[in-house]
């Protein structure tokens, strides 16, 4: 370009409009990079807002099913019994029903209803708390009680198997026991309940159920305050309760299709922790634009790496029990999964535990009391099992474990005294009393005692039951179980470990 043009050009475009313009791009670059900033900040916040708010709403359904499962748990000890069928199903004895039926499963369990149902769809006992009433009764054909009886019963054909001299129905773990339990929501007197359903089976098949539909079983819990403190015991959510509205985040649907209220909480709204920095760098930009186009890439993969490690402390909560620290249901199914389909190669053994003296401990002193004893149980546990296995917690007292370092009985059997000497040792409450629990122990060697996850489990579940009926703080191997050993008689010949 010549010099006269050059000079033409400077003489058309003054310093002061110059600097203007400058400034002028200078503040359109710095307020698109701003608002561009602004905009990622805000698809960060809403995006941490709502998966916080999918994994809240997860881990709270989660902690309900828990809860009905614990109730199902509760209930199947006296609906699978063939003290049961011979008293309520073959001849209905009232003095039974009130004394042993009803009472166990108010004063062991805490459940505050209990229905029974017959063949026919009747309601032949209702039990409130441990009060019977024998009348009987119609229940409204499109109420909740008559709509749950129905599916428990689907459910019962389901699984229903002939027998010698008539029926029984299919053997499932206590983990499993949601494949014979009907879980539900009603209106109970006006109360929202929730509510757990099933037939009335033998467990040792010393009597047979005759042709034709169950009796059923139906117990009941409030939707109280008691509940909701329990429930958010292992999930630490702000303000949460239970409301006739079916406005909250988890609205109930009874089982005859009625809303009869929901749950709701104050959400947690991990956005707000973004909007706290982004703003600030922001304003940073807007006085050192190049320092900050940096300093913009670093934080956009700092907040990043945030929603990373958010994303998998949700999975680790995913797959732990909130309160021990253990591994959950679900992680401790899918590695004996794992476990089970090498076992041709890889042998194991999986060890039940199930804690003694623990009700008493909560009846006296509280929930927070036994809280305090499942997580000094689980530490226990764990640091005694240490490399040599996975230990989980699968309901309220309930443990298992998967060892994987060893199989020999030998072994194990020393194993096992360490648990139990572990387990036994004084606790101190935060009260400053001591107290101490025992544990039972059920232990099956892969692929000597079983194969297949389910038969597994349900094999040394077999070995714990036994172990608890022979006396408590014992362990016992499945292999050295007597077979068809009667609910009430001695399970034979035990090695305590």
């Amino acid at each position: 370009m010549a010099a006269d043009e050059m000079v033409g050009i400077r003489g058309n475009v003054s310093p002061r409009r110059l600097s203007r313009l400058v400034l002028a791009f200078a503040a359109t670059l710095i307020t698109l990079s701003g608002l561009s900033l602004l905009y990622v900040g805000s698809i960060a916040s809403d995006e941490a807002d709502q998966q916080a708010a999918v994994t809240e709403l997860k881990l709270f359904e989660n902690a309900l099913k828990d809860r009905q499962s614990l109730l199902a748990r509760d209930q199947l000890s006296m609906a699978r019994w063939d003290r049961s069928v011979k008293y309520v199903v073959l001849k209905f004895r009232e003095a039974f029903v009130e004394d042993e039926f009803v009472s166990s499963l108010w004063y062991d369990f805490g459940q505050d209803r209990t229905f029974l149902v017959d063949p026919g769809g009747q309601i032949v006992m209702t039990g409130q708390e441990d009060r019977v009433d024998f009348t009987r009764r119609t229940p409204d054909p499109e109420g909740d009680i008559a709509a749950i009886a129905r599916k428990a019963v689907e459910r019962h054909n389901a699984n229903r198997v002939a027998v010698q001299g008539g029926f029984s129905q299919k053997q499932v773990t206590s983990i499993d026991v949601a494949k014979i339990a009907e879980f539900a929501f009603a209106e109970i007197d006006g109360e929202p309940m929730i509510v757990s359903a099933m037939a009335i089976v033998p467990d040792d098949e010393e009597v047979v159920l005759p042709e034709g539909a169950p009796y059923i079983v139906i117990s009941a819990k409030p939707i109280d305050i008691e509940l909701v403190r329990d429930l958010n015991s292992q999930l630490d959510f702000a303000d949460v309760a239970f409301g006739p509205d079916a406005g909250g985040k988890v609205p109930l649907r009874s089982a005859s299709g009625r809303v009869i209220g929901s749950f709701d909480w104050t959400g947690a709204h991990p956005g707000s922790h973004i909007w706290a920095v982004v703003v600030p760098v922001a304003l940073f930009l807007s006085c050192l634009l190049a320092l900050a186009s940096l300093f913009i890439v670093r934080h956009i993969r700092s907040l990043s790496l945030q929603l990373e490690e958010s994303e998998q402390r949700n999975r680790e909560i995913a797959l732990h029990d909130p309160l021990s620290g253990l591994a959950n249901r679900r992680s401790f199914s899918e590695a004996l999964e794992h476990a089970a389909g090498k076992a041709a190669a890889s042998r194991f053994a999986v060890i039940a535990g199930d804690l003694d003296r623990f009700k008493a401990i909560n009846d006296t002193w509280g929930h927070a009391a036994g809280d305090l004893v499942i997580k000094t149980v689980a530490s226990r546990l764990a640091e005694t099992v240490g490399d040599d296995g996975l230990v989980g917690r699968i309901g309220g007292d309930e443990f298992v474990i998967l060892v994987n370092g060893f199989s020999d009985r030998a072994r194990l059997s020393l194993l096992a005294s360490r648990l139990m000497s572990a387990v036994g040792a004084p606790i101190t409450l935060d009260n400053g009393v001591t107290t101490d629990v025992g544990i039972s122990l059920g232990i099956a060697v892969v692929p000597d005692d079983a194969t297949g996850a389910n038969a597994i489990m349900a094999t040394a579940d077999r070995a714990l039951y036994a172990s608890k009926e022979g006396g408590r703080g014992r362990a016992l191997f499945a292999a050295d179980q007597s077979s068809g050993a009667a609910r009430s008689a001695s399970s034979g010949a035990s090695h305590a470990a």
